[in-house]
């Protein structure tokens, strides 16, 4: 008896340790997601969100002498046309409110630019939103705290200059890893929403494969029978089955 009890605990501080080690790997890392869509008019519809230590108290420490903090994604391939060459950043129309917070104090550096930068050389592309820091910069590290505000911004470029489908890099600079994720395409919902800011690239490859499956059940024809809708969604699910197996 005592043995089995000496083992249920030993497997639950085991279970305890593990969700610990989660959590701490979870807040030891950021992940900042970009979505573009298309606004009509010439514009294009920018939204974000940002999880992990950079987004949870007490911040992400980062060491620069830069006085602009851009937060990018470097890939090729993200933009359809050419764009400035030095990358100068371009101000927001209308900011959104999201800040960066120094050391939990009242000093603030708004998100007010973004970036739209190709390589002549065909490169990598550059797309980021950034802040202007405060002085002074130099070996000291800055704690950052990033404060959300809408989230959403226009910005006076057309749809059509980009290539749409998601891209990701890592960004260095801070004292905890930072994993920035972009996806050109429609608006996605609130509950997808949710689930890039939890599992990241992850969550873009599950939303961008039952966004298929329910395009491929849509484009059925309207007079099918029950029976037929029923054989596509079983030979859908047995399909991504014997994928990831």
């Amino acid at each position: 008896m005592k043995n089995k009890i000496g083992h249920s605990l030993s497997i639950a501080v085991g279970l305890l340790f593990g969700v610990l080690a989660a959590s701490a790997t979870i807040h030891a890392e950021t992940t900042w997601n970009y979505f573009i869509s298309d606004a009509g008019g010439g514009n294009s519809l920018v939204t974000w969100n940002a999880t992990g230590s950079l987004a949870t108290l007490p911040g992400a420490v980062k060491v620069t002498t830069d006085p602009t903090l851009a937060v990018f994604v470097n890939a090729p391939g993200i933009y359809a046309n050419s764009y400035t060459a030095d990358g100068a950043p371009q101000l927001l129309p209308t900011p959104d409110g999201s800040y960066f917070q120094y050391d939990t104090t009242s000093v603030y550096a708004p998100i007010l630019s973004y970036h739209v930068y190709n390589a002549p050389s065909g490169g990598n592309d550059i797309f980021g939103l950034s802040a202007r820091l405060f002085g002074p910069h130099g070996p000291v590290g800055i704690t950052l705290l990033y404060q959300p505000g809408t989230q959403s911004a226009l910005i006076p470029m057309d749809f059509s200059g980009f290539n749409p489908g998601t891209y990701q890099s890592q960004q260095s600079g801070f004292d905890t890893p930072l994993t920035v994720n972009l996806t050109i395409g429609p608006v996605p919902e609130p509950s997808t929403l949710a689930l890039f800011a939890a599992g990241g690239l992850s969550g873009l490859v599950l939303f961008r494969r039952r966004r298929r499956r329910y395009e491929k059940v849509q484009a059925a024809p309207a007079d099918a029978p029950i029976a037929s809708l029923f054989a596509i969604a079983r030979h859908q699910r047995a399909t991504e089955q014997r994928r990831r197996a």
